[in-house]
C-alpha cells in the first residue's frame, strides 16, 4: 500500500507541474477509456507512472535485483519468486492500466489533429514499454490490449510483438521527421525526458530500435529484415549522445509529496534489501566468493559512490549490534540463499547502505583514507562521527532512474562488435562505455551539489582503472572478453535490473554468484571472523534460474481465461532466449 500511495502522490506532483489537474482527472474517470485528453497531462502522467513501475522501490526494481545479484533479499531468496508474489498492483498492472492506455490515448488524439511530435513520442514510449514487458514475461496481450469491451485479451507471440514494435518505432520516427511536425503542438515541461526536443526523441527512437535488434541477435531469423535494419541504423549513426540519457531524475522535494528516489526509503525503517557481497567483491577485485573474478586485483574507484558503510573500523573494528553474517572491512551484508544463523539478526544500524550514485545517499569518504599517507593518523576518520542513516536524514534522494544511458549504448555497440555483427573495434567501444559510466556517476555528484557534497572521480583514477580492465581484456579469449563487457555493463546498470536480467538470458553474462566458486566451495565466505561470526556461512542449494516471470495471479490468470500460468520458469519463454 505504501508504494501505491507513493504513486498517487507522485502523480499529484506531475499534475501540479502540468497544471489543470481537474481536467486531467476528469478525462481519466475510467483509465481504460480516456475521452478527449489534454495531451500534456497525459504525457507527463504516463511518463511518471512508467518510471515508477520500473524503478527501485516497486516490484521490478526490488525483487528482480535479487535475481541479478545486485541485491540480496530475505523475501525474494534464491530465485524464490512465486506466482502469488505478483500482486494486483505490480509493474504489469501499472504499465497496462496507467501507462500504455494513455500512450494509446495520445496517439489516438494527437495524430488526427496533426500533433505529430506528441504522436511520435507516444509511439516511441509505447514500443519501449511493450518491449520491456515482452523481455520480462514473453507472450503477452498486444493486439487485443485496450480494445473496448474486450476484457479477456489473448496473448501474442513474443517474436510477433517485437516485429510489430519495430514497425511502431518506424511509424513514430515518421511522425517526428514529418515536415509538419514543426508546426504542431510541442511538449515542454510535460516531457520529463527531453522537454519536447524533437531531435533527441529521434535519436532515442533509433537507440531503442538498436536495443531491440541487439536483444534479438541470437534469433535474427525471427525478425524481418534484421540485418538491413541494423546496417541502416549503424550507417546513419544517429543515436543518443553524451548527456542525453533516457532517464528520470528524482529530487529532494518532500512536500507536498515525496519526490526522492524510491530506494531512498531504504535509509529508514527495517532493512529488507541488502547489497550483494558478490557484487561488492566484484567491484573490489576480490576473490573470497568469486575465485574467477574477471577484475581480480582491480579496485573500482566507483565503490564509495555506490556503497556507504555505516560502520568504520578505525578504532576497535566498530562491532555490529548483532553477529554479522558477512563483513568485509566495514562492508556488512548477508548472502544469497543463506541458511546461516546470523542472516536474520537486527543490524539496521550496521548494514551497508546505498551511497550517492544509486539513490542520492551519502558518499563514503572513508574509502579514500590512506594510512600510509597519514603517518600520525591525524586525518583518520573518527568512527564515532560516522553518519547513522537510519533516521532517513542522510543524503538527498537526488538520483536518476536510468533506462538507456549513453554508456549502455556504448556497451551495446561493443557487444555487437565483439559478436561479429559489426566491423567496429569492441575494445575501443568498451573503453568509451566505461568512460561514459564514470561520467554518469559524476553527473549525480554534480546534481547533488553542496546539499550532498562529494568529489568527482578524477580522470587519473578513472584512466588507471580502465587501463587495468583493458589489460585483462587483452589477455582474454572471446568468451572472456564478452564476460568483461557484460560485467562492466552490469556494474553500470546497478538499480536497472531489467536490462541485466535480459542480458544474462541472452548472453550468459555476467556470471552470477556460484557457491561452488568460493574459497570454501559450497559455503559463503565471511572475510571478517569474530567470536560471534564464523568464516563459513551455510547456503541452501540454488534453485533453477528463472527464464521469465510468472504472469500476475490476481489480475490475469485468475480473471483472464485466455492466459494460462506457466508451469515453471526453467525453460525459455521469450523468443530471443537462445543461450544455453
Amino acid at each position: 500500500m505504501k508504494n501505491i500511495m507513493k504513486l498517487f502522490l507522485g502523480l499529484s506532483f506531475v499534475l501540479y507541474l502540468g497544471s489543470c489537474t481537474k481536467d486531467y482527472l476528469d478525462i481519466n474517470k475510467s483509465p481504460n477509456s480516456p475521452t478527449t485528453p489534454e495531451l500534456n497531462q497525459l504525457l507527463s502522467g504516463s511518463q511518471y507512472y512508467m518510471v515508477q513501475a520500473l524503478s527501485q522501490g516497486n516490484f521490478i526494481g526490488t525483487g528482480l535485483s535479487s535475481y541479478v545479484h545486485h541485491l540480496v533479499s530475505r523475501e525474494v531468496q534464491n530465485y524464490g519468486m512465486t506466482p502469488g508474489a505478483n500482486n494486483t498492483f505490480n509493474t504489469w498492472n501499472y504499465l497496462y492500466t496507467y501507462v500504455l492506455t494513455n500512450y494509446d490515448a495520445i496517439i489516438k488524439n494527437a495524430e488526427p489533429e496533426g500533433n505529430l511530435i506528441y504522436a511520435g513520442i507516444a509511439k516511441t514510449l509505447k514500443a519501449y514499454t511493450f518491449s520491456v514487458m515482452v523481455d520480462l514475461w514473453g507472450d503477452i496481450p498486444y493486439l487485443e490490449f485496450n480494445v473496448p469491451g474486450l476484457n479477456a485479451p489473448k496473448p501474442d507471440n513474443s517474436k510477433d510483438i517485437y516485429n510489430i514494435l519495430i514497425s511502431l518505432l518506424e511509424e513514430g520516427l515518421e511522425n517526428l521527421n514529418d515536415a509538419e511536425a514543426e508546426n504542431s503542438l510541442k511538449p515542454g515541461k510535460d516531457d520529463f525526458f527531453y522537454s519536447g526536443d524533437k531531435s533527441a526523441w529521434i535519436r532515442l527512437n533509433n537507440t531503442i530500435k538498436l536495443k531491440l535488434l541487439l536483444q534479438s541477435r541470437n534469433a535474427k531469423s525471427d525478425i524481418s529484415e534484421w540485418q538491413s535494419m541494423l546496417n541502416a541504423l549503424l550507417s546513419e549513426d544517429a543515436f543518443i549522445k553524451a548527456n542525453e540519457d533516457f532517464q528520470f531524475w528524482f529530487n529532494n522535494v518532500t512536500n507536498p509529496s515525496n519526490e526522492r528516489h524510491p530506494a531512498y526509503e531504504s535509509y529508514s525503517g527495517q532493512h529488507t534489501y541488502f547489497i550483494s557481497p558478490y557484487f561488492y567483491e566484484t567491484m573490489m577485485g576480490q576473490t573470497y566468493n568469486t575465485i574467477d573474478n574477471p577484475f581480480a586485483g582491480i579496485e573500482d574507484p566507483r565503490i564509495p559512490y555506490y556503497f556507504y558503510n555505516q560502520k568504520y573500523g578505525g578504532h576497535g573494528n566498530s562491532p555490529s549490534e548483532s553477529p554479522h553474517e558477512y563483513r568485509n572491512g566495514d562492508f556488512i551484508s548477508i548472502f544469497f540463499a543463506t541458511t546461516g544463523p546470523n542472516s536474520g539478526g537486527s543490524n539496521d544500524n550496521s548494514y551497508t547502505k546505498f551511497a550517492i550514485y544509486p539513490m542520492g545517499g551519502k558518499f563514503d569518504a572513508s574509502y579514500l583514507y590512506d594510512p600510509e599517507e597519514d603517518e600520525g593518523g591525524e586525518n583518520e576518520p573518527d568512527p564515532d562521527q560516522r553518519v547513522s542513516t537510519k533516521d532517513g536524514t542522510a543524503g538527498t534522494g537526488i538520483a536518476p532512474h536510468k533506462m538507456i544511458t549513453f554508456s549502455s549504448l556504448k556497451f551495446m555497440l561493443a557487444e555487437l562488435a565483439l559478436s561479429g555483427e559489426t566491423s567496429a573495434d569492441a575494445k575501443t567501444l568498451l573503453q568509451e562505455a566505461i568512460i561514459a559510466a564514470f561520467d554518469h556517476v559524476n553527473s549525480v555528484v554534480e546534481k547533488n551539489g553542496s546539499a550532498n557534497p562529494a568529489p568527482k572521480i578524477s580522470n587519473e583514477d578513472r584512466d588507471a582503472y580502465i587501463e587495468a580492465v583493458l589489460t585483462k581484456y587483452n589477455s582474454s579469449n572471446a568468451e572472456g572478453k564478452m564476460r568483461i563487457i557484460m560485467t562492466q555493463k552490469w556494474i553500470h546498470n546497478f538499480m536497472n535490473p531489467v536490462d541485466v536480467y535480459t542480458d544474462y538470458r541472452r548472453t550468459g553474462y555476467p556470471l552470477f554468484f556460484d557457491a561452488s566458486k568460493t574459497q570454501d566451495p559450497g559455503f559463503g565466505v565471511n572475510p571478517t571472523v569474530t567470536e560471534r561470526s564464523d568464516a563459513r556461512v551455510p547456503l541452501s542449494n540454488f534453485a533453477t534460474f528463472p527464464r521469465s516471470l510468472y504472469y500476475p495471479t490476481n489480475s490475469e490468470t485468475e480473471l483472464n481465461p485466455n492466459i494460462t500460468q506457466k508451469a515453471n520458469l526453467s525453460i525459455p519463454f521469450v523468443f530471443w532466449d537462445k543461450y544455453k
